[in-house]
């Protein structure tokens, strides 16, 4: 009977941790947000290629100012291997966000009020699928990195 119940206690925390793990580490990319061009964006969740790439950064950040010549490099070695390049600028308000956004172009999305919940902070990168499945969720610069092929890399893109 003790036996049982013991088995019982751990067969429960096991299932109560594994749910709460679970909720704890998901993220969504179910957010629309607006470009800088004006208008809505579509759902980060969807994607027009097999893989994408959201690049979220902050004008404040210096290793998103530092880097920006790299993510911008690389969005342009990944057009070539069918993987689009999303940008998101966020976590800061007024003429500073506009003008950061700026440097990736039209097509920036922009997150002032920080709504894609981040599981950690800038730059932070996600490699999502064409259906919005998360591949990767990572956070911070790769450091030891010194090509763009080797960054993609480090991030499972081709």
């Amino acid at each position: 009977m003790v036996r049982e119940r013991l088995l019982w206690t751990v067969l429960l925390l096991s299932v109560c941790f594994s749910a709460c793990s679970r909720r704890s580490n998901q993220f969504s990319l179910d957010v629309t947000l607006p470009r800088l061009s004006g208008g809505e964006g579509k759902s980060l969740a969807s994607c027009p290629t097999p893989k994408c790439l959201t690049v979220y950064v902050a004008p404040w950040c210096g290793y998103c100012r530092a880097a920006t010549p790299t993510f911008l490099a690389l969005r342009t070695y990944l057009q070539g291997q069918d993987v689009a390049t999303r940008f998101v600028v966020g976590l800061s308000r007024g003429e500073d966000l506009r003008q950061y956004a700026q440097v990736f172009g039209p097509d920036t999305l922009l997150d002032p009020e920080g709504r894609l919940k981040l599981s950690g902070g800038v730059p932070h990168f996600v490699v999502s699928t064409r259906d919005g499945r998360i591949l990767r969720d990572v956070a911070g610069y790769p450091m030891g990195v010194d090509s763009i092929p080797e960054f993609a890399s480090y991030y499972g893109l081709p």
